[in-house]
């Protein structure tokens, strides 16, 4: 008889236990299975009053009035790259060779990827909005001018848009994007968010000056371009639980980190991995990086 009993235990735990909660990640083609967006007709387009203004918390908690929590499940990763300047400069890791840069543009086209921005990323994690299968999503940190006098042709020519974290304080600097350039980039669908007003240490900085820091950024930029920031990068990747919350009280959604790996928004918005692009890493990592979200 207790042979019996512990023998219908053991086949319970062994059903039960292979079932598991999670799945491994098998290839970028089948990270997501949701109808397919036109990159082009929701970057950058103003949301509803009601989406401007509605807090992380209950952005989240809409989505089983939409019926995402199949969504939330399937949107396990997508790959955030990151770049900073693309031109030519030998030694400097964070200017990429433009021939590389567009090298790697015609892989992803290749391979059937399209450029997703931040805000079709957040929507489709929150509120039930829709990517494509292989979406990605293209960043600059800083707002070097070659975002626009150089990356930004390759860009076009490839069907692609991205994001710009820019320093508001560098704005018409010299070797940086103007504001003219900023709102043509605006009007080709490119998302332009924030990075600070002087690119700090922001753990190194006393709590006032951070909150400077992060809401004369957001405030400048909505002004200047009459688009929504919602959408944030840590400079030099340092952040602490301080800091996250002084993005979540002037008002930001999400935050990008320069810890390496795909996206997983749903797990953490304050704390996003993305995938860092530098010079010369070669066609064999940049493919590598974009099959292995924990590469």
């Amino acid at each position: 008889m207790n042979k019996k009993i512990i023998g219908a235990f053991l086949f319970v735990f062994l059903v039960l236990g292979s079932s598991g909660c999670t799945r491994p990640l098998s290839s970028p083609t089948s990270q997501i299975q949701i109808t397919t967006v036109n990159p082009s007709s929701g970057v950058n387009q103003p949301e509803s009053s009601n989406d401007l203004s509605m807090p992380l918390s209950e952005l989240s908690s809409t989505s089983s009035d939409v019926s995402t929590s199949s969504n939330l499940q399937e949107l396990q990763a997508v790959p955030i790259l990151y770049y900073h300047s693309v031109m030519q400069e030998a030694g400097n890791e964070l200017r990429m060779p433009p021939e590389e840069f567009e090298a790697q543009m015609a892989f992803l086209q290749d391979k059937g990827y399209q450029s997703v921005s931040l805000a079709q990323l957040y929507q489709a994690t929150y509120k039930g909005g829709t990517l494509p299968e292989k979406p990605f999503v293209i960043t600059f940190d800083d707002g070097y001018v070659d975002n626009y006098t150089t990356a930004f042709s390759i860009l076009e020519k490839y069907g692609f848009t991205a994001t710009v974290f820019m320093v508001t304080s560098y704005i018409n600097g010299k070797g940086f994007l103007s504001w003219d350039q900023l709102k043509e980039l605006v009007a080709k669908g490119w998302e332009i968010q924030s990075h600070t007003t002087s690119h700090p240490y922001l753990t190194k900085v006393d709590s006032s000056t951070v909150i400077n820091e992060l809401q004369l950024s957001k405030e400048l930029l909505e002004k200047g371009l009459g688009r929504p920031v919602n959408y944030f990068a840590y400079p030099f990747g340092d952040f602490n639980p301080t800091v996250i919350q002084a993005l979540k009280d002037t008002g930001y959604w999400m935050a990008v980190t320069t810890e390496r790996g795909w996206a997983n928004v749903s797990a953490d918005a304050w704390q996003v991995q993305r995938v860092y692009c530098y010079a010369s890493m070669g066609m064999d990592e940049f493919s590598r990086r974009m099959q292995k979200p924990n590469y």
